[in-house]
This record gives structure tokens, sequence and C-alpha cells, in this order.
């Protein structure tokens, strides 16, 4: 009876967990490194998703690098900031975080380059893998806007490095 008892206990988060998570989070932006390289953008969201997520991430980001390719865009990724980052739900199962962050980069298309910034807010669904290591199993987006101007002036953003 003791044994059912401990084993039904929830393990306490590690105290990086919010550092673990914005390093998971931020691998997905190494994909736009690479140039359509169905492989290696499987290899780099796999460290992050795991499942149908995994699926469904590799499909879009695939799908958009494909696309930038054939209209000649691309992005050079700056800066990745975290406004916000809380728990929503912590169980035995799964922990669900709600994530707002912004994303800066340079946007080359058309013969010109300017910068961009998105801002997003989604929540998030962990779950641990079998080596104990957490994995993004479902995204829900819960807002997505083009924030106007870039924080920071236009040369140094140029010449940012994230």
């Amino acid at each position: 009876m003791i044994i059912f008892l401990l084993s039904c206990r929830i393990q306490p988060l590690s105290p990086s967990w919010k550092e673990e998570f914005i390093q998971m989070h931020r691998n997905v932006y190494e994909v736009y490194k690479e140039k359509g390289n169905g492989y290696e953008i499987h290899q780099i969201l796999q460290k992050s998703f795991s499942g149908e997520a995994l699926t469904q991430e590799y499909v879009e980001h695939f799908s958009t690098l494909a696309k930038m390719e054939f209209e000649e865009t691309s992005i050079d990724i700056k800066q990745i900031d975290y406004h916000n980052i809380k728990i929503l739900e912590y169980t035995k199962i799964h922990l669900r975080v709600d994530a707002d962050w912004s994303v800066g980069g340079i946007v080359t298309h058309q013969k010109h380059k300017h910068p961009r910034v998105n801002r997003y807010r989604a929540a998030y669904t962990l779950q641990q893998n079998d080596s104990k290591n957490w994995r993004i199993t479902q995204t829900r987006m819960r807002n997505m806007e083009r924030v106007q101007r870039a924080t920071l002036s236009d040369e140094d953003f140029f010449s940012g490095d994230w």
C-alpha cells in the first residue's frame, strides 16, 4: 500500500524548469538555418516535440521552408525574447505551460531586407519521454501578431546575434 501511494506522488519540477522549456522552445527556430533539408529539420524538431506534435511541426516547418525557397525569401533570426512563462497545470502525466514570446529577424525577399518582429502566445502540453526528458506533445496557439517595430535601433537589430 505504501509503495502504491509513493508511486502516485507527483515529482517536484526541477528549479530550472523554465530555462529548460526556453531552451527546448528556442530550438525550434534552428530549422530556419536549414535550407529545406527534411532529415535535418526532423532531427532538430525531435529535440523539442514528440508524437503527433512532432509530425505537425515537421509538416508546418518543412512546408514553410519550401514555400520560402520557392519565393526566394529567407529569415535570419536575430532575437527571441520571452515575456512571460507560467505553469497552467502540472500532473503526474503532463505539464501545461502558457508562454508569451517575441521573435525578431531580418526578412529578405523581393530584393530587399527589413526587420520583422512577431509576438506569440501559446499553451504547450509537455510529457516526459522514456529518458525522462520533457517534449512538447501539443501546441495551442492563443495569439499571433506582427509588432510594428523592433525594440532596438535598426542598426543594432541588423547586427544582433541571438
